[in-house]
Formats: structure tokens, C-alpha cells, sequence
């Protein structure tokens, strides 16, 4: 991911060897992924082959392979690969920064029937669902009071906007042309958003922009409401409310990936791992965590307050501790200068 390379990239004039574990070997421009959903870049455009993108760091070498834990006081990595082959991997130095999962809150049928869009995998199959429903109901129309060309998308942060945005612009703009015999102003995009505001961290001129942009384009805003259940085709919420709709995109939080504990090292809110001011990890000091599987305290106030899992978080993490590293490989005493995070400001496009 973004901080993982960060810091990979960071580290290549440093007097150290650099190997790289992923499960894929492409990186995600996650950004993105609303764009490949509603059909508006193709897989390709937002998935780059990591040798790629490291190929002149004469000090890096890839591993394609799955975490599945780690002998922390032997510093060993144990690694799983697709033949279900298992081997070990040494290291002075782990840097850990896999990223996130997405997080359902435990709320029923959400898991089984809900679309999340946190990887390429999550984003192919709901373009491919989207356009599943187009069809089957322009095969059989009374399908459309089922709920076939009703798509909830339930997370007002920028994901959840950008995907309500691109969805609505995808069906006015080509699945009309595409799909002439249906009644395309049947189709509906309900987005659906716990508190009071969308774009919970953005400013209130910005806020309000965003809703009134949607709803223009023809966005049903629900704020201020809670999802309860989901079923294959119902949407059910916290006052009893029902949306007939066979799609439900999830874009309303993540948690931390699962190797922290995997790995056996201490998690906290949302499963990210506790980590000093350094990034370290305590009691294991050649251990780091980085991004949004970290517990990054935000210093810039005294409310102790986390870092949000975003990519320039990410990025900037990973290239404070390379440089810590680097500074250890130089033979200089083990540094502990804190993580100060600079916020360059966040962004959301609407369609």
C-alpha cells in the first residue's frame, strides 16, 4: 500500500536489504475504486505491478506471499504463499503497514449482502452487480418495485459521496442510452448517513455544497439515519424504515487489518496497533507500525485523538520511520524523534 512503498522507497540509499511482502503483486490506487465500480476507469487504471514500481531499487526484493504470523523474539516472519507453502523470513527490522479492512459494526446481513469498496476485487463486483440489475430488469421490469434500480449507499465520508455522485451520473449519462426501454427515472441512489452532516471533517461551506450538488443531480440524502439490517433486497433501519433495493454499497468504516493480532502484538480502537510516539511498538523496538493499521496519536492536539486511516497518513509515516531506520543503520543511537503528521487538506469529487 501507500505506506508500505513509502517507506520501501525511502530506504533505498540506506546500507540495508529491503524485502517487500504483499498478497498481491499490483498496488491499488484505492482512490479510485469508485471510479472502476461505476464503470468509469477500467481495473488496470488503478492497479500497477509493484515490480514495476520498484524495479531500479537495487536493494529491494518482492515476496508475493500472506502474513500469517511471526516469532517476535526470534525476529521470523512466518509467511503462507498461493500453494499453501509455508516459510520464514528474517528480519532486523519489521515494518508493518497492511493497511485496512472494512468494518460492518457487526449490523446483520451487511457482511453477506453488502457491497464493501476497499480493494479491486470489492470494486469489479459491484460494477459487475450494477450492471447485472440493469439487466435483469430491462428483461423484467416489475423487478423494479422489488427494488432492482435502487442502490443504498450507506457512509456519507468521501467514499460514500463520490460513489453516490458517479452512480448517479453513470445511469443519466450512458446506462440511459444504453437501456432505452427502461424508465430510468425509476432508478434511485438513497445515500445514507449516521450523523447530522456528510463530510464529517471537511468544513460546513463544504458540507452543505456537497448535499446540495447531490441531491441536484437527483441523490436521495438521508442524514442523521442508522441502517438496523440488511436483506438481499430490503434496507431496514434503526426507525423501522424500509428501501426496497438489491444493492447496498458499504463505505461507512474500516477497521484495522487483522495481522496486528496475528502477530501477536497489542491492538486497540478498531484493532490498530498501539504504537510510542515513534511509531515503534512497545517492547518490541525493531518492530514498527505505519498508516492505517497504526494507532497513530494525533500530536497536533491534547485530546489524544487518532490519526485518520487516509493515504497521506500513510505515506508520511512510512517515510518517518525509513528515516529512523536509516539513521540506526548509519550507527547512530537509536532515535525517538515523535510522528508529527502534516494535514495538506482532503478532498471528495462529486462525479
Amino acid at each position: 500500500g501507500f505506506g508500505g512503498l513509502a517507506a520501501a522507497k525511502e530506504l533505498a540509499d540506506a546500507p540495508v536489504s529491503v524485502t517487500l511482502v504483499d498478497r498481491n503483486n499490483f498496488h491499488t490506487f484505492q482512490p479510485l475504486l469508485y471510479q472502476v465500480a461505476t464503470s468509469g476507469l477500467a481495473s488496470a487504471d488503478v492497479a500497477y505491478p509493484v515490480r514495476g514500481i520498484v524495479a531500479r531499487q537495487e536493494n529491494l526484493a518482492f515476496r508475493q506471499a500472506t502474513v500469517i504470523g511471526a516469532d517476535l523474539d526470534a525476529q521470523v516472519l512466518h509467511l503462507q504463499h498461493d500453494d499453501h507453502e509455508v516459510d520464514d523470513l528474517t528480519y532486523d527490522h519489521l515494518i508493518v503497514a497492511a493497511g485496512a479492512t472494512t468494518n460492518t459494526f457487526g449490523i446483520p446481513g451487511v457482511d453477506h449482502h453488502g457491497f464493501p469498496l476497499y480493494n479491486l476485487d470489492d470494486a469489479v463486483r459491484l460494477r459487475n452487480h450494477v450492471l447485472e440489475r440493469f439487466e435483469a430488469a430491462d428483461a423484467e421490469p416489475a423487478l423494479i418495485d422489488d427494488g432492482a434500480l435502487s442502490f443504498v449507499v450507506v457512509g456519507g465520508g468521501p467514499t460514500g459521496v463520490e460513489v453516490a455522485g458517479a452512480l448517479i451520473e453513470l445511469f443519466h449519462l450512458v446506462l440511459r442510452k444504453d437501456f432505452p426501454q427502461l424508465d430510468l427515472g425509476q432508478a434511485r441512489v438513497v445515500l445514507v448517513e449516521m450523523q447530522a452532516d456528510l463530510l464529517g471533517p471537511f468544513r460546513p461551506a463544504s458540507r452543505r455544497h456537497a448535499r446540495e450538488t447531490l441531491e441536484a443531480r437527483g441523490v436521495e440524502v438521508r442524514t442523521g439515519a442508522q441502517v438496523a439490517r440488511v436483506r438481499g433486497n430490503r434496507v431496514t433501519f434503526a426507525d423501522g424504515d424500509e428501501i426496497a433495493a438489491h444493492t447496498l454499497v458499504w463505505a461507512a468504516g474500516v477497521q484495522a487489518n487483522p495481522v496486528g493480532a496475528a502477530l501477536g502484538l497489542r491492538t486497540g480502537r478498531a484493532g490498530r496497533i498501539v504504537v510510542d510516539p515513534a511509531l515503534r511498538v512497545p517492547d518490541h523496538p525493531e518492530v514498527w507500525a505505519i498508516g492505517d493499521v497504526a494507532a497513530i496519536v494525533d500530536r497536533s492536539g491534547g485530546d489524544g485523538a487518532l490519526l485518520p486511516q487516509l493515504a497521506p497518513v500513510a505515506i508520511q509515516s512510512g517515510r518517518h520511520v525509513a528515516r529512523q531506520i536509516c539513521c540506526i543503520a548509519a550507527g547512530r543511537p537509536a532515535p525517538t524523534s515523535p510522528f508529527r503528521y502534516r494535514d495538506k487538506g482532503t478532498m471528495a469529487t462529486i462525479g
